[in-house]
């Protein structure tokens, strides 16, 4: 047949695979017309088909076995191709539907584990995770505040160190009362001699000098008398066994001696220690408390705050400062003394300064701070 003859000339699988399902085609017709072969034109290679896009993969279908369409034998058997055995892919036995399987069928692109390569438009970008250091770095620590420094809010001299030509001290460094309450409530206190400053009987001059209110602290227990009391802490005998407290400002001195004895209420005087009043005596109160007592002196008696045998609790008011002495002249001051019980000595007196510099730097929340001079 001339058209079967024309069409041979075409090589390759492309062009075998195309000759044939025209072949199909041809043949089809063949069987309606009646066999024209007029029909039977030469036909040209399909051009190259559009590569489809991406989409998702294709199942191919599964082949038939055998051709739906069989070829019409003829009575001239077509030539063999002349060439090198095996050059080219035998298409004998596909059909059409294989054809078009073959031409549809989507070759997936090995997947790459670069991982450059671009996302999927069909997928999520998602974050890339920071990394985590191996070693995580240690937060620094801020750095503590220091804390603020307080200013002393009053100088006191060493233990035992007493005025000049005023005896020999009790260079003694104990606390004997570490949780005493302060004598006097609030108002500013001077401990100092009262014979040997301003306004003494050994000092001269005048008790309300400012003098007396700007120096610092000074010990006085242990400091010369012409009585014979004594303490086994006091290296000599006749001498002062408590401690002296001048109280209040120069303003506050004055205004005090101009009124009335039974009138001075200006300063506070209270218990030092959870008691009971144990003895009144003419310019003399005692507040027993276990093993101690607590002498006040010098008070303004006709203004007294207790009774004998009243119960108080440390910081009471049990009087005020004034210069009662049962007649004889004295300053305005609170005498203070601490005796105790000892094994060695029994009922003795002890020296308070040391207990009065730590009860006050407990009443003004603030240190005190020790000098060796004014």
């Amino acid at each position: 047949m001339v058209g079967l003859d024309r069409i041979r000339p075409l090589s390759g699988g492309k062009k075998r695979l195309a000759s044939k399902s025209m072949t199909g085609i041809v043949l089809g017709v063949a069987i309606i017309v009646g066999g024209c072969d007029y029909l039977l034109e030469p036909i040209e290679e399909p051009g190259a088909q559009p590569t489809p896009k991406p989409s998702a993969p294709i199942t191919p279908t599964p082949s038939p076995t055998s051709d739906p369409i069989s070829p019409i034998p003829t009575s001239t058997p077509l030539p063999e191709e002349t060439g090198a055995v095996g050059s080219d892919e035998n298409t004998d036995d596909l059909t059409d539907s294989d054809l078009v399987d073959q031409e549809e069928e989507v070759v997936e692109e090995p997947v790459s584990n670069d991982d450059t390569s671009e996302t999927s438009p069909e997928t999520e970008p998602t974050a890339t995770p920071t990394p985590t250091p191996e070693k995580p770095l240690p937060t620094p620590s801020a750095t503590p505040s220091p804390d603020p420094v307080i200013e002393p809010v009053f100088e006191y001299r060493p233990p035992g160190d007493l005025e000049p030509n005023s005896g020999s001290g009790a260079e003694e460094l104990t606390v004997y009362v570490p949780d005493m309450v302060f004598p006097i409530k609030t108002a500013p206190a001077h401990p100092q001699s009262q014979v040997y400053r301003y306004g003494g009987g050994i000092g001269g001059g005048d008790q309300c000098d400012e003098r007396n209110f700007e120096i610092a602290w000074r010990d006085n227990f242990c400091e010369n008398r012409t009585r014979t009391t004594t303490s086994p802490y006091c290296p000599s005998q006749g001498v002062h066994v408590g401690q002296d407290i001048r109280v209040g400002t120069p303003e506050g001195c004055m205004a005090e001696r101009r009124l009335l004895p039974e009138e001075r209420k200006r300063y506070e005087v209270v218990a030092a220690e959870d008691g009971y009043i144990s003895n009144i005596g003419s310019y003399t109160v005692n507040v027993r408390a276990g093993g101690r007592i607590y002498r006040y002196m010098h008070m303004n008696m006709r203004a007294l705050q207790v009774t004998l045998g009243q119960q108080v609790k440390a910081g009471d008011v049990i009087g005020y400062v004034s210069n009662d002495f049962g007649g004889t002249p004295t300053t305005l001051h609170l005498h203070f003394e601490i005796k105790i019980n000892t094994a060695e000595y029994g009922w003795t007196w002890a020296p308070p300064y040391t207990s009065l510099v730590k009860a006050y730097e407990r009443r003004e929340n603030a240190p005190g701070e020790m000098v060796l001079e004014n």
